[in-house]
């Protein structure tokens, strides 16, 4: 009887450590598939990543560089202070973004003319942003 006890808690105890590791590995394979990294242009230029398809391009706004029309149509250039990309987007950029700051673009390269052409901007903050309202205030 005893062993028998002993028996089903081995088992229960195995069959536990069983299914925590598929778990595991289960989350860290939907994670790996669903991590959404950006390239910086010196990556980009490198040639040592596949950017035939949709991808992100971080960086900072290099100062200077940004262009409106008239339009919704505006260009800027992204750069990681070693290499530089010119990105072009029709929108309505964040409130945050600004030149000299951080931003991440997604979109796709545009070989032939050599842009980045960016259908959604990010703008990146550090870690001392505070909303507008509050920094008004002080």
């Amino acid at each position: 009887m005893i062993r028998k006890n002993r028996l089903n808690k081995i088992f229960i105890i195995v069959s536990l450590l069983i299914s925590l590791t598929l778990i595991l590995y289960s989350i860290l394979r939907a994670l790996e598939t669903n991590i959404d990294l950006y390239l910086t242009p010196t990556q980009v230029e490198s040639g040592e990543y596949n950017i035939d398809k949709s991808f992100k391009l971080g960086g900072m706004v290099k100062k200077e560089s940004l262009k409106q029309s008239e339009s919704l149509e505006i260009k800027f250039t992204v750069t990681d202070f070693n290499k530089e990309i010119e990105v072009v987007y029709i929108g309505i950029l964040p409130n945050l973004f600004k030149e000299n700051s951080g931003v991440v673009a997604s979109g796709y390269l545009d070989k032939e003319k050599k842009v980045f052409i960016a259908d959604e901007i990010l703008a990146k903050h550090d870690e001392t942003y505070m909303p507008i309202k509050i920094e008004v205030q002080d």
